[in-house]
């Protein structure tokens, strides 16, 4: 799916494929099954135990962190969580710049594909540089009397 948004971003392969958001949800049900499947093992709720350390401020976060990724099934669920993150993310990086015709994406989709978040700020750097402005992302304001 990356390799379509970054070598051929423009072609009807990327379209058909990347264009529906099927693949996306397809991915995080595989997740759910993933997440099922760990938490339903021995030990698998064990994850929950030390997330109430992670989010308890008293307690040192980073500790809880690294005690988490100690847990074989937390990290088998936590690395599909963050490839999925990133698809979603790259896929709205892919979609934004076609609506806007912005070059140069392939970089941010593969710092996005990387490392998550700095390929965004990569794509916004970008859209700035090139005068197209903040993405939108999909976003589009409402007037407030809707709310």
């Amino acid at each position: 799916m990356w390799v379509l948004m970054v070598a051929a971003p423009r072609s009807s392969l990327t379209a058909r494929v990347m264009g529906p958001i099927a693949p996306v949800i397809a991915l995080s049900l595989a997740h759910l099954a993933i997440v099922l499947l760990a938490a339903s093992a021995p030990g698998g709720t064990e994850p929950v135990k030390i997330f109430a350390d992670v989010f308890d401020p008293a307690q040192n976060q980073l500790d809880g962190m690294v005690r988490l990724f100690e847990v074989r099934d937390f990290v088998a669920e936590e690395w599909p969580h963050v490839l999925i993150w990133d698809l979603f993310v790259g896929r709205a990086i892919w979609l934004d710049s076609l609506e806007r015709d912005v070059g140069f994406t392939w970089a941010a989709l593969l710092l996005t594909n990387g490392i998550g978040p700095p390929g965004l700020l990569l794509y916004v750097t970008i859209c700035l540089l090139s005068g197209r402005g903040v993405p939108s992302m999909g976003y589009r304001p409402r007037d407030r009397a809707e709310y």
